[in-house]
């Protein structure tokens, strides 16, 4: 296994370790099973734990990517709060002090909508499938 993966797969068993997942992509594909008389497929049973271990990978990046743009919303909030001009008096704001504010605010609230849209998307790309 090369380092670039190894690294990876450490990253992903540390996050599913934080949030209470046991099972991780790598030790569902090195998971032996015993054979019995009369059991189960093991080609049956290999191809399924195929699947499993693409929607792994898959959780894995979309609770990666949601981390990293939590983060950055985060940054964006700090420096938005560290640039903001404190007012010596709250009901002698200007104008302009106000729409800047407002403005601000609608970005970020657009900017967090966007993130919710592309996560619906991705947690349910195949939504239409179950329709009636």
């Amino acid at each position: 296994m090369d380092e670039h993966m190894k690294r990876r797969l450490d990253k992903q068993r540390q996050l599913f370790k934080q949030l209470g997942v046991q099972l991780d992509a790598l030790s569902i594909h090195e998971k032996q099973f015993n054979y019995k008389l009369r059991g189960y497929d093991p080609d049956e049973v290999d191809a399924y734990l195929d699947l499993v271990i693409k929607d792994y990978e898959r959780f894995y990046a979309n609770i990666a990517d949601l981390m990293d743009k939590w983060q950055e919303q985060q940054l964006t909030i700090r420096d938005l709060k560290s640039s903001a001009k404190p007012v010596e008096d709250p009901t002698k704001i200007d104008r302009k002090q106000l729409d800047d504010i407002v403005k601000q605010l609608d970005d970020i609230v657009k900017q967090l909508e966007y993130s919710v849209r592309q996560l619906k998307i991705r947690a349910r790309p195949e939504q239409d499938l179950f329709s009636e």
